[in-house]
């Protein structure tokens, strides 16, 4: 309890300096602010914001959230920053992209995914135990995937080289289009290993392929999808956005002790087999999924991500970037306490708020 006490007295002190109300005020003009919100295809990911609206868990809240599908990243975060949309809730490599592009009207408020990639091989590959059983591989990848870039970069700053298949390096890498053809190449012998996001372990056997290792091994926590909002969101807003996250933390206690009910909200939404949806967000008796699903704007793990692009050349400065003026973690903050206001002894409140403040 002393615990619970000390975390709140130090939100509170929080919430003065920043001069927000303890309780968030999402109306404008006597309404509800209307959030644009925008979904990629059917994923699952979101998995708190999915569950939210199921329950009504926002109109709670006192905020009107309106889902829009985007055909793609680049489209969405154009959106986004052009104020065409409020909040998207997938990609971390796009938003450093635009924003070092010259882009100033996107904010990184909150996670939505983290540590999600996976590495595969061809059936019967022995387990990665170490750096060592990288040396002399080739190893497949995908451009805009997190995971690649965060291995490259830890191999990098210990000392490995790295390259395309041209360069004699210690380490290979080489781009593909997609997860299935990156483990279609590892079972015909045309690569070693691949690093793969979506879940694919769960079809190893299927696919003729072993699940052999995760990225997570070498670096832990680093940055998957990201929820990202306009400028002029996150400014006139803001109690609109701590309505929105508190109503999808909410949706992630929900799904966290109500396996079964989430599932079938899960399965109404995307239309997937139930046992690969539970596979993703659960795991299964024979599959434990890499990804973590979280809420968390895992703000320094956030910037060393983005500090790891540059580092390997993926993004350059057009202009100067302050990343502490673009990673935002008070809209998180605030729903979280909003919440341990509520319930004080809410074992999950206490906990994501330990691991909010060591990692902010």
């Amino acid at each position: 309890m002393k615990k619970v006490c000390k975390l709140i007295a130090i939100l509170v002190m929080t919430v003065m300096f920043l001069s927000i109300c303890s309780v968030a005020n999402a109306e404008q003009n006597g309404n509800p602010v209307t959030l644009k919100v925008g979904l990629l295809g059917k994923s699952i990911k979101p998995v708190g914001v999915l569950v939210a609206d199921a329950l009504g868990y926002f109109e709670e809240e006192g905020v009107k959230v309106e889902f829009e599908t985007v055909s793609s990243m680049n489209d969405a975060y154009l959106a986004v920053s052009e104020g065409k949309l409020d909040v998207y809730l997938f990609s971390s490599t796009a938003a450093a992209t635009f924003i070092t592009q010259g882009i100033t009207t996107l904010r990184v408020f909150g996670g939505t995914a983290a540590e999600g990639s996976e590495i595969m091989a061809a059936k019967g590959t022995p387990q990665i135990t170490g750096v060592e059983d990288l040396i002399g591989k080739t190893i497949a990848c995908q451009m805009p995937e997190t995971g690649q870039m965060v291995l490259k970069n830890y191999l990098i700053q210990n000392g490995y080289s790295i390259g395309t298949p041209e360069d004699n390096a210690e380490i290979t890498f080489i781009y593909v289009n997609d997860g299935n053809t990156a483990v279609e190449g590892c079972v015909k012998g045309e690569y070693d290993y691949c690093i793969t996001n979506q879940c694919l372990g769960y079809y190893a056997d299927s696919l003729n392929a072993s699940l052999v290792g995760s990225v997570k091994q070498f670096v832990d926590p680093y940055p998957c999808c990201r929820q990202t909002c306009y400028q002029k969101t996150y400014e006139d807003h803001f109690d609109a956005l701590v309505a929105f996250e508190t109503a999808t933390l909410r949706g992630y206690q929900y799904y966290l002790n109500n396996e079964e009910e989430t599932l079938n909200i899960l399965e109404a939404y995307a239309g997937q087999d139930r046992d690969f949806l539970k596979a993703q967000v659960y795991g299964t008796e024979t599959y434990t999924p890499v990804m973590r699903l979280s809420l968390d704007p895992d703000k320094k793990a956030c910037l060393a991500f983005y500090d790891a692009m540059a580092n390997l050349g993926e993004i350059t400065d057009t202009v100067e970037v302050n990343w502490d003026t673009y990673v935002v973690s008070d809209v998180y903050g605030t729903a979280l306490m909003n919440l341990l206001e509520r319930e004080p002894d809410n074992a999950l409140w206490t906990d994501l708020m330990a691991y909010f403040q060591e990692n902010d």
